[in-house]
């Protein structure tokens, strides 16, 4: 049976921004800085516009694939060339802006790119205080937490004798989003390279984030240990340019936000130039978040979501977590960084935050992110983050520099404080150059007659299934808070035309089932007990009850589903996941099994 969402039906739940998320992209501007928010409500908020040629290379394009006409607000951090230079652009383009907010007049500089800045924005210029809050709606602020070298405690920070004087001016926003909160500040200086300290100042005012956006390019110029002690950040996006001239991101600044005892994933737009320790997302980095949980996406679809700070999630208990497939010895000379190990969620809805990856030597890391592992959800730490130097492979971790390897013969352990979570001892037999072991059923212990080398090719040709279910995979989902429910896709989701899908439900005829598109995934609700990874958002309520979405599982246990989705430029890159779930009722709905969230792109 064919089920069809009728155009202004799908229209009415896909036109929300992400269902009350907030949405952040990272713009891949190669060696400048540029970020997009859109909050709840649809207000815009555009800081920085990239170099000269970057508002209409980078910034107006990814502005009109979203449907954006009209901003409404734009803040430039400072007046560098590579901050400021591309906003003429985006205003010249019809995009204009209700409110520019900058550090104001003083010390302007005479170049070219801030004359044609102030020129474009001149009539909805304003200066920006030290403490004013900005509310771009749904629940989102920003703060200006320092301006010019003005706090918004009062104090204020001397500049004069700095050695780049326009970056330590910069200003600095914290966002606020419920309980998740993300720093953005520009060039801000932290007194490397003979610049004045003004992040030292500023972090006790700033206070523990999620997200950072590192200051100045990942120069040795900022992120002192100062500021990232109190900053804590569990996801660092770095905008520079690949092979950039000045070496960014720094090693050392790596370094102090990816510790073996705080590993944390930091992701580029770009592969930089020279450094380890950090994932080359090869483009624009978006993230979205409710306040609870917040998801990083590249745009090949390589993504995580982590539990904010303040929310309270279940750790691991033994058998939660498991190695499910590892590289440990790529063997070529071109691929030596390739190494890299697989974990997979298997019981509960688990946080991984503190969890320890250790070998039988002495190298031992520990998770510094609440990531969330749901039961099927794979997750790929990898001794490099640029797929150029690693097989091809794009990881979500990397861990710091030099803190872990495995050899030919050793042991991955997966620890949570004294209990074991999963342990896997390896000999050298179990694989050869290039090619990694598979384990086949995520349930069962990680034992050789359990792993089987793999025979799927990914990147540039080693064998593996990095971040997608194993070949040999043959894990009975349905126990262990788990399902052999799945969500086939035949078409995927283009704007104007229909995708199609099959829901494959073996062993359940005879059973009831009921699906549903979400724009969600956390945390999802509860039935009789049982877990739904699907929220109940605007976009469940109107599909969950849309003929074909629910009905008596056919004898051919496969149920044929398609969507049609509305030519609409703002759905472009919108994020949609499909679950369903199968059930009985015996006085009240007792659910059988749950299919793992298959998250889907509009393109």
């Amino acid at each position: 049976m064919r089920a069809t969402l009728i155009l202004a039906l799908l229209a009415g739940w896909f036109s929300i921004p992400a269902a009350s998320n907030l949405e952040v992209y990272f713009i891949d501007t190669g060696q400048s800085d540029a970020t997009l928010l859109i909050s709840p409500s649809g207000q815009t908020f555009l800081f920085d516009g990239g170099s000269n040629g970057d508002g209409n290379g980078a910034v107006v394009p990814l502005l009109n694939s979203l449907g954006i006409s009209h901003l409404d607000y734009v803040g430039a951090s400072h007046y560098h060339a590579d901050h400021v230079g591309g906003l003429d652009e985006v205003w010249n383009s019809g995009i204009t802006a209700t409110i520019c907010f900058d550090r104001g007049n003083n010390n302007q500089p005479t170049t070219q790119s801030y004359t044609d800045y102030k020129s474009r924005y001149s009539s909805v210029r304003q200066t920006i205080s030290p403490g004013q809050v900005i509310d771009l709606g749904g629940g989102v602020t920003l703060t200006c937490i320092v301006v010019d070298g003005k706090l918004s405690n009062g104090n204020t920070v001397n500049l004069s004798g700095s050695s780049q004087l326009e970056n330590s001016s910069s200003v600095g926003y914290r966002i606020d989003y419920g309980d998740f909160q993300m720093w953005m500040g520009g060039d801000l200086t932290g007194g490397g390279n003979g610049t004045t300290n003004v992040e030292s100042s500023v972090a006790p005012l700033v206070g523990d984030v999620d997200v950072y956006q590192a200051n100045h390019h990942g120069s040795r110029t900022s992120s002192n240990s100062t500021w990232i002690s109190h900053l804590k950040p569990e996801f660092t996006v770095i905008p520079c340019g690949s092979n950039n001239p000045y070496g960014y991101p720094k090693q050392e600044v790596i370094d102090r936000i990816n510790t073996a005892t705080s590993m944390t994933p930091v992701w580029c737009p770009t592969d930089g130039t020279g450094a380890d320790g950090y994932v080359d997302a090869e483009g624009t980095i978006r993230l979205t978040t409710d306040g609870n949980t917040y998801t990083v996406r590249a745009e090949d679809d390589t993504s995580f979501t982590a539990y904010v700070d303040e929310y309270s999630s279940a750790a691991p208990s033994a058998g939660d977590v498991v190695v499910a497939e590892f590289m440990h010895n790529p063997g070529q000379a071109s691929d030596i960084l390739g190494e890299w190990v697989e974990i997979v969620g298997v019981g509960n809805d688990v946080n991984i935050d503190n969890l320890e990856m250790r070998d039988a030597a002495a190298d031992n890391v520990k998770f510094g992110t609440a990531v969330q592992l749901q039961p099927g959800t794979e997750l790929v730490i990898a001794a490099d983050g640029l797929p150029s130097r690693n097989g091809g492979l794009r990881p979500q971790f990397v861990w710091p520099a030099g803190q872990f390897a495995l050899s030919s013969a050793d042991t991955v352990w997966l620890e949570y404080g004294s209990t074991e979570i999963d342990r896997v001892d390896y000999t050298s037999s179990w694989g050869g150059n290039g090619i990694s072991s598979e384990r086949e059923d995520c349930m069962a212990p990680g034992s050789l007659s359990n792993f089987s080398n793999a025979t799927t090719s990914y990147g540039n040709g080693d064998k593996g299934t990095p971040g997608t279910d194993n070949a040999a995979d043959t894990t009975d989902w349905s126990g262990g808070g788990g399902t052999d429910l799945s969500v086939q896709l035949l078409t995927p989701p283009v704007r104007g035309q229909a995708f199609g899908m099959n829901w494959l439900m073996p062993n359940e005829y005879g059973a009831r089932y009921q699906g549903f598109i979400t724009l969600g995934t956390s945390p999802g609700h509860y039935i009789n007990g049982t877990h739904i990874p699907a929220n109940q958002d605007i976009a469940y309520s109107r599909t969950f009850l849309m003929n074909g979405f629910f009905g008596a599982v056919p004898s051919s246990e496969v149920k044929n589903v398609n969507v049609l989705v509305p030519n609409k430029n703002s759905l472009r890159n919108r994020v949609i996941y499909v679950t369903f779930y199968t059930f009985d009722v015996v006085g009240s709905v007792q659910v059988r099994k749950v299919s793992v969230p298959l998250p889907m792109i509009i393109s």
